[in-house]
């Protein structure tokens, strides 16, 4: 009886993996459309991504970069990390370079079940650093972007 017992609840694990990885995936095909899997997924995955660019004369090692919304690094030691949730309002960054932080950034996200890519390009003039931030998505266009370059 208790071999029953523990083949049934290996067998329910089994199928429940197997539920929740291909809705993940499901969830990832249609993660901009309006339906239901979008808002049961936009707060349970994080499809977000982000990625950093730096010119030749930096290194990307140099920099970090903190979504300041949930407080979780989200670029550090050359790596991309997760971390961009689905929120409706200000999503706000910080760029460290050399472990200070040198500027804040972000957008007015209109919807909170769209997924962003986000892009940050920077360069350097005159010996200063100079972000530019590309926002690719859905609500890519109506995207408020601003920088505000931290100063001591």
């Amino acid at each position: 009886m208790r071999k029953k017992k523990n083949l049934i609840l290996i067998i329910t694990l089994i199928i429940g993996v197997l539920c929740f990885y291909s809705f993940k995936n499901y969830a990832e095909k249609v993660k901009d459309k309006h339906c239901l899997a979008t808002q049961v997924s936009s707060k349970l995955f994080d499809f977000n991504t982000f990625e950093l660019k730096v010119d030749s004369t930096l290194n990307l090692s140099n920099f970090k970069v903190v979504n300041q919304n949930s407080g979780k690094t989200i670029f550090k030691n050359g790596k991309s990390r997760k971390g961009i949730k689905n929120e409706y309002g200000h999503c706000i960054f910080e760029l460290f370079w050399k472990g200070k932080l040198v500027y804040e950034f972000g957008h007015f996200k209109m919807n909170n079940w769209k997924t962003n890519n986000y892009e940050l390009n920077i360069g350097m003039e005159n010996n200063e650093i100079k972000p530019s931030l590309e926002i690719y998505g859905p609500d890519s266009i109506k995207a408020d972007l601003y920088f505000k370059k931290i100063t001591e």
